[in-house]
């Protein structure tokens, strides 16, 4: 079924029932989180693009609303319909398992990125040599209010993983992974406790979005639970990172040697 949406019109709502998957024909849809009064940015969805889809797949409610920011026409597939469509379309099937691959990949790095420290910390006999190489990555705020948060002078990240997320607020657990830079963040939050992390990956560096609530951008490119992918390339040169959907003060520039 064919549907069309005016600028401002709601594909679905965050808590909706997933009930349907849709497929971006012609247009743009903004993905935003609700907290209370305020809705923040977390990225868009363009032509040629699932919207919903992981809802449907976790049978689980909408944990984000979809809007139309301009004129969009989306193809609308029942739940039943979405699955035949994925098992009967082999091009369907190849751009789900994609971004299932791509999840997967992120929990056998964390396996391996993690065994080593539990391993240590269990005393067992793990004796490693290891030889700083040179600084690879420089991160510095990208913003003035950042700035006055984590100081004028950029970070030298020779150490990987590294991790960016908010300080705790009383009675919050502690976070999986532990973060190496620590933010101070005020209600509403846009910072996740582990936000965001710079890791190796294939003699490259990435930048993986670690399930944060509002998702991050890397060059232009919404990356997170919401969007086609959790991990974006950073090129050599100079990237930008923003954590917390547009308009976020948590914006970096990253520097890669």
């Amino acid at each position: 079924m064919q549907r069309h949406f005016n600028p401002g019109d709601f594909l679905f709502r965050q808590g909706d029932p997933s009930d349907c998957v849709m497929r971006i024909e012609r247009g743009e849809v903004e993905i935003l989180r609700e907290t209370g009064d305020v809705s923040i940015v977390l990225g868009t969805v363009e032509a040629g693009q699932f919207v919903g889809e992981m809802g449907v797949i976790e049978r689980r409610a909408r944990n984000a609303t979809a809007r139309a920011s301009t004129e969009v026409v989306a193809e609308q597939f029942s739940v039943a319909e979405f699955f035949q469509r994925v098992s009967a379309d082999q091009g369907t099937a190849q751009e789900l398992m994609l971004r299932l691959s791509v999840r997967l990949r992120e929990i056998e790095d964390k396996i391996a990125n993690d065994l080593p420290r539990a391993m240590a910390k269990d005393g067992a006999a793990l004796q490693q040599q290891t030889t700083p190489g040179p600084a690879r990555v420089l991160l510095a705020a990208d913003t003035p209010t950042l700035r006055g948060r984590m100081g004028e002078r950029p970070i030298t990240i020779d150490e990987f993983p590294f991790v960016v997320g908010r300080k705790l607020r009383h009675g919050e657990k502690v976070p999986k992974r532990v973060p190496d830079l620590v933010l101070e963040d005020h209600d509403p939050h846009r910072l996740s406790r582990q936000h965001f992390m710079i890791a190796e990956l294939h003699g490259g560096l990435v930048v993986r979005d670690l399930e944060s609530a509002l998702g991050t951008t890397v060059n232009g490119e919404a990356i997170g639970t919401h969007f086609q992918t959790d991990v974006a390339e950073l090129r050599p040169g100079v990237n930008r990172i923003v954590a917390g959907g547009s308009g976020s003060d948590f914006a970096f520039s990253v520097l890669v040697r």
